[in-house]
Formats: structure tokens, sequence, C-alpha cells
């Protein structure tokens, strides 16, 4: 293949791994409005980002393995079919259950593309490069993760014609499909008991199944803090607009856009121990400052320390009338822009997002190097299905938790979690990887 058509394949890669997230977190900073459009209550709409996820994850466990067999491109077409389906369909929702069997379609098509973008970076890249190229990928998935809320959240009046344009959009990539993957298919045909073998024989590594579970337990906490903030931001005692909710959740994406970027190349460099073990600290430090923001929602540093006029004067300090007015004007100005809830949540979920995109790259290309060149696309759905399985049952698992005790408890519990991810990925990389990784890092150090 050429370097113009490897070009090619990339970009298309990319912009299909970013159409799953962004549709699938575009109803979050929305939920306001539909849940009056579709005379519906919080716990339906939640359920409709549950049911989106559901097949997403579950579908995702068979079609690696099937383009394995049949090809990455009829995988990639089929899914785009059903994706575009879906998405037609969604404008003409009267009412909640339309709009969930909508979402269902929606995810039944995402599923048959998510684990063979996988599978296809695995088949066009090599140990030395993979991790950047992962890395491109998860940027890409946060760019899909920071689009979706902020234009939901701005068009969330117009969000059946938003659905309608996701429509064309899909019917687009298809159409680049049919063009781009005609000579990176592989398989020829294949029977569903050779697939199902091919599952068996991936479910053997250890490794891979480990991984699996790290990126259940990634996700099922991420999804969890920005799916139930969109909600808890929106009600008492906060009140913050749905354009508010959705930069919040964006920032952090945006910013991962970048940092998944870099993440891949420093898991290239300086392995896939270090760069993830370092990212989980930044995520977990950000969830218990989130957590803290709550109970004590006071500006964020350095505007916390701006000086109370008032109180000033009232210590006998004389200023002009109009000197008094401008610094009031200017202390209420500062307060209003850079105080409380909203810059609390803008800044540590931005850094929570830096701290979850440094982890991806390297589990990422972990799965396509523990197993065998033929097992590349089962080992991808097997990760893929899980993790996405995490996506799904996040926002019904932590849901009687929130309402019940606050949004204090899902993030501690999600910085709770994140030792046990350190660990798990050190037991893959000390295994799998083990040695040669672990000399090479040692290598850097000293060269350091």
């Amino acid at each position: 293949m050429s370097g113009q058509k490897h070009t090619q394949v990339f970009i298309l890669i990319y912009l299909a791994s970013a159409i799953g997230p962004f549709s699938g977190n575009i109803i979050l900073p929305m939920i306001s409005v539909l849940k009056n459009d579709l005379f519906t209550d919080i716990t339906l709409i939640l359920l409709s980002f549950t049911l989106f996820q559901v097949p997403f994850a579950v579908g995702q466990f068979f079609s690696g393995g099937l383009s394995d067999v049949y090809g990455r491109r009829k995988l990639v077409m089929g899914g785009f079919v059903i994706l575009a389906v879906g998405f037609a369909f969604t404008p003409f929702s009267t009412n909640i259950w339309f709009f969930i069997f909508t979402r269902i379609f929606q995810g039944v098509g995402f599923a048959l593309i998510g684990p063979v973008i996988i599978a296809l970076i695995g088949d066009l890249t090599d140990r030395s490069n993979r991790g950047r190229h992962m890395g491109f990928y998860s940027s890409a998935i946060m760019a899909g993760i920071a689009l979706g809320p902020l234009v939901g959240g701005l068009l969330a009046s117009q969000w059946r014609a938003l659905f309608l344009a996701m429509a064309i959009f899909s019917v687009f990539l298809l159409v680049c499909s049919w063009f781009c993957l005609r000579r990176v298919a592989v398989g020829e045909g294949g029977s569903v008991s050779e697939i199902i073998g091919n599952l068996r024989k991936t479910l053997r590594y250890r490794e891979a199944l480990v991984l699996s579970f790290t990126g259940f337990i990634l996700f099922f906490s991420y999804i969890a803090v920005i799916s139930l903030s969109s909600d808890g931001l929106s009600v008492f005692p906060y009140y913050l607009t749905p354009g508010q909710i959705g930069l919040i959740l964006s920032t952090s994406g945006f910013v991962g856009v970048f940092s998944s970027s870099a993440a891949g190349f420093l898991t290239d460099r300086f392995g896939k121990l270090k760069i993830p073990a370092i990212g989980l600290v930044i995520t977990a430090v950000s969830l218990i400052a989130l957590a803290l923001s709550t109970t004590y929602s006071a500006p964020a540093f350095p505007f916390g320390y701006i000086p109370n006029v008032l109180e000033q004067l009232g210590q006998g300090t004389y200023i002009s009338g109009q000197a008094l007015v401008n610094l009031l004007i200017t202390q209420s100005l500062l307060g209003q822009a850079f105080g409380g809830i909203f810059l609390n949540f803008l800044i540590y979920m931005t850094l929570m997002g830096i701290g979850i995109s440094f982890v991806w790259p390297a589990l990422l290309a972990l799965t396509q190097e523990v197993v065998p060149e033929a097992n590349r696309g089962a080992s991808a759905s097997i990760f893929s299905g899980t993790r996405f399985l995490g996506y799904a049952l996040a926002p019904v698992a932590f849901t009687p938790l929130y309402l019940s005790i606050g949004l204090d408890i899902v993030f501690l519990i999600g910085a709770a979690l994140a030792p046990l991810t350190i660990s798990l990925i050190y037991l893959v990389t000390r295994k799998k990887i083990g040695k040669s990784e672990l000399q090479k890092e040692k290598q850097i150090s000293k060269s350091d």
C-alpha cells in the first residue's frame, strides 16, 4: 500500500473513532431539553445512554473476530450502514421509547466498527511506532468525547436536526470506507465455528483478559463522573446552564486530544508502565479535588485570594468614591467569571482528562502485542467490548449512590480505583512485555 493510501486509511480510522463517543456523549448536556421534549425523567434519559452502550459493548466481542475471518472492510461498511439508519430515525422520536430504540440501533452500528479500527492500526503499524498511532487514535476518541457535550449543549434545542446531520456524515464515511479499505481487507471467508474458536484461543491469553478488565475499570469510573456531573451541575445548588456544562465536559476532552498524542510518543519512549502510572496519579488527585469542590466550593486558586474591598474598608483603609465603585465592579466581575463551582470543575475535569489520556495508548498497544497476529481482531474485540461495557453500566450502577449521597461518592470511588488500575498494568507489562520493556526503561533512566 502506498504512503498516500496509508494516510487516507488513518484519516478514515480517526474520523470513525470519533463518531462513536461523539454520538454517545451528545445527549449529556441536553438532558433537560430531552426530558421536556420526550415527556420523561432523568432515569429514562440515562437508560437511553446505557442502552446505546450495551449493544455497542456486546457487539464488539464478536466484530473484531468477524473481521479476522471476513475482512475489515465488510465490517466497517456494514457498521456505517446501520449507524446511518439509526441516526436518520432519531429525529422522528415522539417519546422516550422510540428514542431508545434508535439509540440501540446506533450502538449496534458502531459495535461493528470499533474493534476493527484497533485491528486496522495493528495491521498497519509495528511495535516501534504502534504506541504513537494508538495515541492518535486515543486523541480521536477524546475529540469525540469533547465535541459531543459541546455540540450537544450548543444545539440542544435543535437535537433533531443534529441527529439528521450525523446520519449524513455516516453515509459520507461509508463512501470513504468503500474506496479507502479496498487494499487492507483481510480474510476470504470462514465459518462461525472459526470465529468462536479464534475468540476462545484469545481468551487463553490471561494478559488480554487483564487488559480488558483494566479498560472496564477506567471507563466505568470516567463515564460515571462525566455523566452524573452533567445532571448534578444542572440542579440545586449549582444550576449551571447546558452551555456551561457542555464547556466543562468538552474542555477535558479537547485537552485530552493533544495529551493523548503526546502520551503515545511518550509511551514509545519511556515504556507502557511509567506513562500510564503518571496519568492515573493525576486522575486520582483530580477526582479528590472534585470531591472537595462539591463540599467547599470556594473560588479556585488564585481567584480565592482576591481582596475583599468592603472588609478592607472596615479595617480603616481609605478609598475614594470612584475608586471604590471601580474596585467593587472589578471584584464582582472577577467573582462571576472565575469564582465558584464552574471554574473548579473546569480546571479539575481538565486535569482528569489529561490523566486518563495518558493511559489509553499503552493499553491499546498492549492489546495488539500480547496475542499472535492472527488474533489481533479478537483481542481488540474483547478489550473494546469489555471497556465499553463499563461505559454502559456506569450511569446505571452509580445513579443510586449519586441520588442518595451525592457527586462526592462518585469522585471518591473513581479515585480509589486508580491504584488497582496501576497494579493491573504492572502485572501485564511485567509478565508479557516483561524484561525487555523494564530493561529499556532502566537504560533510558541511566542515559537521562
